[in-house]
């Protein structure tokens, strides 16, 4: 669903390392228990080598043009993490990365269609596999991450840079944060969201009104260049959330964008259509493609020659604004509504809270196969907090970056 979360360089840290440590945890036997502590140390070492990797380039400091980011750095991240639960050695975690290197890369052409949620699919997998076959010996080239025909075979400009010592060593999720989406798109559409909103409501009276179209000459969208999200008649669920000019027309229809925005029924409105069909985009040469400095003007010009207009610098849910804990409760409850028992995802709740003292963190697996995990929450949860708000795995991941290190 293009719903998961981002930082700064560009990629979806979680979704590639995560899957893959929970399905590995699951399946060590039973005398070997996975703690929290062991989640969280291998889970921070995943998103680590991610965002080490992008930090060698230039280029991958903006939105990517070439590679999807979570296909190439989401299956290194994915195999150092795996490597770190499985307790391999120095030689076997560079053989994990060699191998995981020779998995990795997926053409960012494949973004807006159904493949995109594979790129991530496939990261945590190979990843996860990578490691494994470390472990039974395959062995690849050891200077894979230094090497232009290496790692520097998805960068242009790869740099890679001596690291400190373990004894000075800054973490990343210590140094920055993470964006959480508030709605299942390309997270540059997100500033597009906001002053959409903004415009409408100085455009309507009240929320419920409806936006007088009719008025409407043009609808003017001041965004960097970014050729995969500048759609201006998408035709899918897919493209619809890799387009500008969707969800600007979306935000100022409807005040704000949600799941059910991209549904096939709203992307075929008349009204929609519509206003897609006066809406330009414009590239300002001081609007750079970078998630960090990007800027979003929305401009509706009325027919009696009037222009309403808005910017946003920083949406509601980016690192710099993040989202308030009660945002992300119902983003978490919206999401399980449907598909996990409440017990289940008060388990969830908790088990997140409490995941450095948990002593075995299968019990966060049970949850979230939707089963009751009574007794195992009684062993694995030593404290008890009460259940009545969320924290996205990433948050807690990140806090313990400190103690970690």
């Amino acid at each position: 669903m293009d719903f998961d979360d981002t930082w700064h360089p560009a990629t979806h840290p979680s979704g590639a390392v995560l899957p893959a440590l929970i399905a590995l945890s699951e399946a060590f036997p039973q005398k070997k228990k996975i703690s929290g502590l062991d989640l969280l140390l291998a889970f921070n070492v995943g998103i680590e080598v991610q965002g080490r990797l992008l930090h060698f380039s230039r280029e991958a400091r903006n939105i990517p043009r070439r590679f999807h980011p979570p296909a190439v750095v989401g299956t290194m991240g994915s195999a150092a993490a795996c490597a770190k639960l499985l307790a391999l050695d120095q030689l076997e975690c560079k053989n994990a990365l060699a191998i995981a290197a020779s998995y990795a890369g997926a053409p960012l052409a494949n973004a807006a269609t159904q493949i995109k949620p594979l790129h991530i699919g496939n990261a945590a997998k190979n990843g996860l596999e990578a490691a494994c076959l470390a472990l039974q010996g395959l062995q690849g080239n050891k200077q894979i991450l230094d090497m232009e025909s290496g790692m520097g075979a998805f960068y242009t400009d790869y740099n890679p840079q001596t690291l400190p010592t373990l004894q000075s060593y800054p973490w990343l999720l210590d140094q920055q944060d993470v964006a959480i989406k508030r709605f299942p798109a390309h997270l540059a559409t997100h500033w597009v969201a906001d002053a959409a909103s903004s415009v409408r409501r100085k455009l309507v009276e009240s929320s419920e009104s409806l936006l007088p179209i009719d008025k409407i000459e043009k609808v003017i969208l001041k965004v960097p260049e970014v050729k995969y999200v500048n759609r201006p008649s998408p035709a899918s669920e897919h493209e619809a959330r890799h387009s500008f000019q969707f969800v600007a027309c979306s935000a100022l229809l409807d005040g704000s964008m949600s799941v059910q925005s991209f549904s096939s029924e709203n992307i075929d409105r008349p009204a929609l259509r519509e206003l897609l069909c006066k809406t330009q985009l414009e590239h300002p040469p001081d609007n750079t493609p970078s998630f960090d400095s990007l800027y979003c003007q929305v401009s509706v010009t009325l027919r009696d020659s009037s222009t309403i207009s808005d910017r946003c610098t920083t949406f509601y849910g980016h690192w710099r604004k993040p989202l308030e804990k009660e945002d992300l409760e119902k983003k978490f409850q919206s999401n399980v509504l449907n598909i996990l028992p409440t017990e289940s995802m008060e388990g969830i709740i908790e088990t997140v809270y409490n995941l450095e003292k948990v002593e075995d963190c299968s019990v966060l697996s049970t949850f979230l196969s939707g089963q009751s995990a009574s007794t195992s929450r009684e062993a694995a949860l030593p404290l008890s907090v009460p259940a009545n708000s969320y924290v996205l795995f990433t948050k807690s991941m990140q806090n313990s970056g400190q103690t970690l290190a």
